[in-house]
């Protein structure tokens, strides 16, 4: 019934506690009387007096004046279980029985489309089976939801309740949901199950849309499980099997690994499929998932010093990588000259060795371009390469200015400059009386002022001749720092020019030096006209541990020697064309190579984050270095690797467009002897020069699909995920293929022919004029009529042509991708509250707004029985029938 009964003075009912000892003293007082009149008349009296609270208590009737509307939406999707789709059918069954002629019920089945039932047809049933347009491949409840407010109307009691799995595969049913609320319409929902127990269901598989041969092509599978089971995890390219291997499944949510390598070019499909031995439906256990296979990458590797890039050269080689090795004097002007490469690496070179606009090439070969660098250390590269500063320094993740440390021993310096006659000129610009000899001698001066005592300096000058101003001695106390000034004071000018006579003599008083650290600078701004053999003699002071750093002066300075000599003697070159720079570029080269800036000694690499460059690597897997430059971490970076005390070994960050790697050690037998030797060296190289790639995708011509109804931008190879769960939009009826076309100068290409050519799963191409939409923006949709891998071939036609290859996959209905129910949707279409469980409390209307009622008293109903019990008890105390 739907209608109340309620108590006007309810508190009047505690007066029922004094019926018991009225009972028990009119008991008493009756004793004299027969048993069965005595009982007769207490139970009487005792009904009598209850009727009469009852009407003092004042009883009335609540009579609606509105009648309750009812619509009841009927999930008709195929993702229901055969259990859920009975129950469905007996509680609308139900409900239509239950209703009585004061509530109005219509009923929608919700399917693909939205469609209002007859109650012939909520009887029989077949609702459940087809609805809307024949299909139920999709479910659209926010259609049925919004069908069902119309159905309601404006006013009165209304309420819609929903009777569904919670699973909706386009329209977005929580939107409809409050819409409704707004419109003052009571939402309830009767929970339903998606598909049986046990099931296994893949959910997706995702992989990246684009990599190089050689490149890890990282899936995921998604797969979801009823229960705790074991499958068969089988994996085919185009059609061929790949791996099969077993796979534990847990309850819930799984997330499969799956890694290969790319071994051929070109557009392939990946199909994943699960055999489960406990599973309800075996048309939910594949995913197939498309990539775009390009050539092998290119990586230009930059060493002053060929041979000390060999191992790494040979481990980028070995891992399909196309490496071409060049001098770091050799980076053109324009980042634009270095598209060919899609990563370069630094290997121990120093920043003295790049000219300003070269550094500025690379910055902008990543900033702009997207592209990555690697910078490998070495004894001439961060601090001891001239990092400081440097728009090179910029650009990595570490800074090279190490903490100050403590020197661990004394070191020697041998200042080697040229006193020739040209060295007594100034720059016209400049002041006649500041010479370039002037300025080399307060060079020289301040050298004396940076060293510390018990440390070694030798100086020589020379012109056609050397001579030792100072010779070597070892500094002891600030007299010795005085004497020494003077003598620099003291050189005069002198005739032509002999560099290498005086670079052999300081190399040979060099060599009787115990140092840890010995360097020798050499400033001229002249030429060697003789072209002395330097290879022998620099390859002797690399065995010996004597770095050589060069300075030139003047456009007349020989720059290509110095250059050279600088590179193969481990140092740094700088030039200049103004005396008055002299003495800041010493200073500043002494700064450099006297510091402590690397640390030498056997050092174990920690992890210290989670890095995509040491994927697969355990911390026991690392060998140690022996040795690495000390830089600091920017605030930014990622840091992979440290030492003992915490400096960076291994770090990287995104910079600009692109990505940059810093390895502090260096690649040789120096100082990762053991790394080279590593069975996992070539690995370790591989992945941390492949991540810095951008994706390999033609930046002329750069595409992305769109499934479905668009409600999320897929990306090209990805699953389109709808907006409320984590399940991929079902059955896509077409694709939105987007291109974003520019010309190799990076404008927008305007007014072009652009095609589209689709390739299906059965093989049928279909060609497609893509029509511009904004600069540079070109769009088509094209209908699907399959489900898998489709092949996409974009081509641009014209003079300034371009062609790309994408792809995607078609999944299957998403209807079979759930189970149990998705009580996140159902609890916010529903406000949180409970499931109905019976027809009733979809009948009930207490309680809803827009009820008008209407109270009918009913203590007359209980007082005229009560004096009628009354009198009836009266006559048992009174009359004795017995005798008559």
């Amino acid at each position: 019934m739907n209608n109340n009964i309620v108590l006007l003075r309810p508190e009047v009912l505690y007066l029922a506690l004094l019926i018991l000892p009225l009972l028990f003293l009119t008991a008493r007082r009756l004793s004299g009387l027969a048993p069965a009149r005595k009982w007769s008349a207490l139970a009487l009296e005792s009904l009598s007096a209850l009727l009469l609270l009852g009407a003092l208590a004042e009883p009335a009737f609540l009579k609606p004046q509105e009648r309750l509307s009812l619509a009841l939406v009927l999930d008709s999707s195929a993702s229901l279980s055969e259990a859920s789709r009975q129950q469905a059918i007996a509680y609308a069954k139900n409900v239509l029985a239950s209703a009585n002629p004061n509530q109005q019920v219509r009923f929608v089945a919700a399917g693909e489309q939205a469609v209002t039932l007859t109650p012939e047809e909520v009887v029989s049933g077949q609702w459940s089976v087809v609805s809307g347009n024949g299909t139920q491949n999709s479910t659209d409840l926010a259609a049925g939801l919004r069908l069902a407010g119309s159905l309601v109307g404006d006013s009165g009691p209304r309420r819609v309740a929903l009777v569904s799995d919670g699973w909706e595969t386009q329209g977005k049913a929580a939107d409809e949901a409050a819409r409704l609320a707004a419109r003052g319409v009571d939402l309830q929902v009767v929970g339903l199950g998606a598909l049986g127990n046990p099931e296994v269901i893949i959910e997706g598989l995702t992989t990246p849309p684009y990599v190089r041969i050689g490149d890890t092509i990282a899936s995921e599978l998604s797969v979801s499980s009823t229960g705790e089971t074991t499958a068969t995890l089988r994996l085919s390219v185009d059609g061929s099997p790949l791996s099969t291997r077993s796979v534990t499944l847990k309850q819930g949510e799984n997330r499969l690994p799956i890694e290969q390598k790319a071994a051929t070019e070109g557009f392939h499909s990946i199909n994943a499929s699960l055999d489960a031995p406990a599973d309800t439906s075996k048309e939910n256990n594949s995913a197939t998932s498309t990539v775009v296979v390009k050539p092998q990458p290119h990586v230009l590797v930059l060493a002053d010093r060929p041979d000390e890039a060999t191992m790494l050269v040979n481990a980028l080689s070995n891992s399909q990588m196309s490496v071409d090795v060049q001098s770091s004097s050799q980076v053109p002007a324009q980042a634009s000259e270095l598209d060919a490469y899609d990563s370069i690496v630094l290997n121990n070179v120093a920043a003295t060795s790049l000219t300003l606009d070269q550094q500025r090439t690379l910055q902008e070969y990543v900033r702009r371009n997207g592209r990555g660098l690697v910078a490998v250390g070495g004894p001439t590269s961060y601090a001891k390469g001239g990092y400081a500063d440097s728009v090179l320094e910029d650009v990595l993740p570490v800074l090279s200015h190490p903490a100050p440390r403590p020197q661990k021993g004394p070191a020697a310096l041998m200042l080697v400059f040229d006193r020739s006659g040209s060295m007594d000129l100034g720059s016209n610009d400049a002041d006649p009386n500041v010479t370039k000899l002037v300025m080399a001698k307060e060079a020289a001066r301040l050298a004396v002022d940076a060293l510390r005592d018990g440390d070694t300096l030798g100086v020589l000058a020379f012109d056609t001749e050397s001579n030792w101003v100072v010779p070597v001695q070892q500094i002891n106390g600030s007299a010795d720092k005085e004497r020494i000034k003077q003598l620099i004071s003291e050189i005069t000018p002198g005739s032509g020019t002999s560099i290498f006579q005086a670079v052999y003599q300081a190399t040979q008083a060099m060599r009787s030096v115990t140092a840890p650290n010995r360097h020798m600078v050499l400033l001229t701004d002249g030429q060697d006209y003789r072209s002395p053999p330097y290879e022998p003699l620099l390859s002797q002071m690399q065995a010996d541990s004597i770095s050589l750093s060069t300075i030139g002066i003047g456009s007349d300075a020989d720059k290509d020697l110095l250059t050279r000599l600088a590179k193969l003697g481990q140092g740094r070159y700088y030039f200049t064309e103004r005396p008055q720079q002299i003495p800041k570029i010493v200073f500043k080269e002494l700064d450099v190579a006297l510091k402590e800036a690397v640390m030498v000694g056997q050092v174990q690499p920690h992890l210290l984050a989670p890095s995509p460059l040491l994927r697969g690597f355990a911390p026991q897997d690392l060998p140690q270095l022996g040795g690495y430059d000390l830089t600091i971490s920017k605030p930014d970076a990622v840091v992979g690797l440290t030492s003992d005390e915490g400096d960076p070994l291994l770090a990287h960050w995104n910079y600009g467009l692109g990505r940059v790697v810093a390895f502090t050690s260096d690649t040789t037998m120096d100082w990762a002897s053991q790394w080279v030797s590593w069975s996992d060296f070539a690995r370790f190289w591989s992945q941390a020069v492949r991540w810095t790639m951008a994706e390999p995708v033609n930046r002329q011509l750069q595409p992305s699909v769109e499934l479905g109804t668009g409600n999320r931008e897929s990306g090209v190879g990805s699953r389109l995920l709808s907006p409320d769960s984590r399940f991929p939009i079902p059955s896509p009826q077409s694709a939105h293929i987007s291109v974003e076309s520019l010309n190799a100068d990076n404008t927008f290409a305007d007014l072009e022919n652009i095609t589209a050519s689709l390739r299906s799963p059965s093989g049928t191409v279909t060609t497609t004029l893509l029509m511009q939409t904004a600069p540079g923006r070109y769009e088509a949709e094209v209908p699907l009529t399959q489900r898998g891998a489709y092949e996409v071939r974009l081509n641009r036609e014209g003079s300034d042509g371009a062609t790309e290859t994408a792809g995607f996959s078609a999944p299957p209905s998403a209807e079979l991708l759930h189970a149990g129910s998705n009580d996140r949707l159902l609890r916010s279409i529903n406000g949180g509250k409970e499931y109905l469980t019976r027809p009733a409390q979809a009948l009930d209307a207490r309680g809803l707004s827009g009820i008008s009622s209407e109270l009918q008293p009913l203590w007359a109903y209980l007082v005229a029985p009560a004096l009628v019990l009354l009198l009836f008890s009266v006559a048992a105390r009174r009359l004795d029938f017995r005798s008559r």
